[in-house]
């Protein structure tokens, strides 16, 4: 530094040390002084020669907020500063400063295109959100943006090269490619000055071929599950019709069942009536065979009543024959009496045949009486024979027409009730 230069810097301390002590420069116009911000780098700026003040003894520096400030000291000293105004005391020389963008930023890359794992052709575009952790190492660093986009590429390509299509793809491929590379910028060694916000993956686009492939694919499975589908159809229709076709028969089948089963049922009362007819006729038969054989023996009690009567008449007429003889024996002897000269005899005669006639009126009596006994006996046993007879037989004629009726109401039931069947069917 020449001589005039020396006195130049002399005097213009001079007049700040005079200003700053009189209050004409102040915070305001000292921050006013400084020079527009331009990050060169992108996240920093160059170097510049920050003014000292009172004699170079008291360097200002202003810091804007989201910024941060890396000061290289004359003694070789570095000092990071934040946002605010500072006043660095050291001792007189040159004072460097650089600014550090501290704000968020997202960083664009893509697209990025690599191979997968299976050999198709990936492209990604995403984007990386960061921040600076490190101003000094954002200061030193002469490209920063630039290796994040190197290690963004980088990280992006490992991931395709080691994922196959389908994973890349796939529904969870796109937060699992942001995982795996904000995992992987996270624990770059290059990067060890930024902060990996996060990571988002804005787009993705396959193999086109693969894309061809995969679509003849879907066609030739769409044809395929359609003619399974005709198929099935054509299946379910063929089966529903046998299904129709083997209920048609069976109904058929339960119908010819069901009216084998009426035919027999019927043929069956028929011959149960028919059995029913010739146990009644038999029974009527019978019943008539008994009456009958009552009326014969009826009529041969008669015909016995009547021969006692008769043998009774003969014995009658037997009796008044007696009788009559007798009469005649008396007569005789009574003549013979008158004859013979004795009344006493006639009259012991007499007595003997009075006591005899006496004694044959009282057994004819008697016999009449028993054969009136017996003929009122007989003829009230026959009457109630022929009542007792009669009323078994209306009996059997009323139990008879019962049956024929009962016979005829179920004929006529099971026929309306198979009429009712066959409607319905």
């Amino acid at each position: 530094m020449s001589e005039q230069q020396t006195m130049t810097t002399l005097v213009e301390t001079v007049r700040e040390g005079m200003a700053v002590m009189t209050g004409e420069m102040t915070a305001d116009t000292m921050a006013q002084a400084l020079p527009t911000l331009h990050f060169t780098t992108g996240l920093a700026t160059v170097p510049q020669r920050v003014p000292g003040r009172l004699f170079g003894l008291a360097t200002p520096i202003v810091v804007p907020p989201g910024t941060w400030a890396v000061v290289y000291l004359p003694g070789g000293e570095t000092r990071v500063l934040t946002s605010g105004y500072h006043v660095i005391w050291a001792a007189p020389g040159p004072v460097l400063a650089q600014w550090v963008d501290a704000r968020w930023r997202q960083l664009r890359i893509g697209p990025v295109e690599g191979w997968s794992a299976d050999k198709w052709r990936v492209r990604l575009w995403l984007t990386v959100e960061l921040a600076a952790r490190d101003p000094l190492f954002i200061a030193l660093h002469r490209e920063p943006l630039m290796a994040i986009n190197a290690a963004t590429h980088t990280a992006a390509l490992t991931f395709i090269e080691r994922h196959s299509y389908a994973q890349i793809t796939g529904d969870t491929g796109i937060d699992e490619a942001a995982r795996w590379i904000g995992e992987r910028l996270r624990n770059d060694p290059t990067l060890t000055g930024f902060e990996i916000i996060g990571i988002q993956i804005l787009d993705r686009q396959g193999d086109e071929r693969h894309a061809e492939a995969a679509m003849a694919a879907t066609i030739a499975a769409a044809q395929i599950d359609e003619e399974q589908r005709i198929a099935a159809a054509r299946h379910r229709a063929r089966l529903h019709a046998l299904t129709t076709q083997a209920v048609e028969f069976e109904h058929e089948h339960r119908l010819r069942m069901q009216m084998s089963v009426a035919e027999a049922r019927e043929q069956l009362l028929i011959q149960q009536a028919e059995v029913q007819r010739a146990t009644l006729a038999a029974q009527l038969d019978l019943i008539s065979a008994q009456i009958r054989a009552q009326v014969a023996e009826i009529a041969r009690d008669e015909q016995v009543w009547q021969s006692e009567q008769a043998r009774f008449q003969q014995e009658w007429e037997r009796l008044q024959q007696q009788l009559l003889e007798a009469h005649q024996t008396d007569q005789a002897a009574r003549l013979l009496a008158a004859q013979r000269d004795s009344e006493r005899i006639a009259g012991e005669v007499a007595l003997g045949i009075e006591e005899r006639r006496a004694n044959q009126l009282l057994a004819l009596i008697e016999l009449q009486q028993r054969l009136e006994d017996q003929r009122l006996a007989r003829a009230q046993e026959a009457a109630e024979r022929r009542e007792h007879h009669e009323r078994v037989l209306l009996e059997l004629r009323a139990r008879h027409e019962h049956l024929v009726l009962e016979q005829m109401a179920r004929l006529s039931n099971w026929q309306s009730t198979e009429h009712s069947m066959s409607s319905s069917a």
